[in-house]
């Protein structure tokens, strides 16, 4: 069985957490929520990516807020002010990259382990 090419993008969610009560942005809350537009950029790459890998590529979007993702936020030094992109294991990318750069690093990925989509 064939190893599948791992993307982690790190990016706050809105929504908050009271106690063990987790709440989601409603839409007047999303209008101020900081990230809203970055939100908007990543969700277009997202589409791009399973629209051309599929099942390929396994995409994993993580709110660096939640405890279980401690290690890789200290490892990659994330912070919620950016979106980070892990591919296997290596930063390839904070902020929000192009389409095409993003591609490219993606394909050449799969392309070393003879996996392109």
């Amino acid at each position: 069985m064939t190893h599948k090419a791992r993307l982690k993008v790190f990016l706050e969610q809105p929504g908050f957490s009271v106690g063990c009560v987790n709440l989601e942005y409603g839409e007047e809350e999303m209008k101020s929520f900081p990230l809203a537009e970055v939100r908007v950029r990543v969700g277009r790459l997202l589409v791009n990516i399973r629209e051309r890998y599929g099942a390929s590529l396994r995409v994993d979007l993580i709110d660096p807020r939640n405890i279980v993702s401690l290690f890789g936020i200290f490892r990659y030094r994330v912070k919620s002010t950016e979106p980070v992109w892990i591919l296997d294991g290596s930063l390839i990318f904070r902020g929000v990259p192009e389409w095409e750069a993003l591609q490219n690093s993606i394909d050449r990925t799969m392309e070393g382990r003879g996996r392109q989509g």
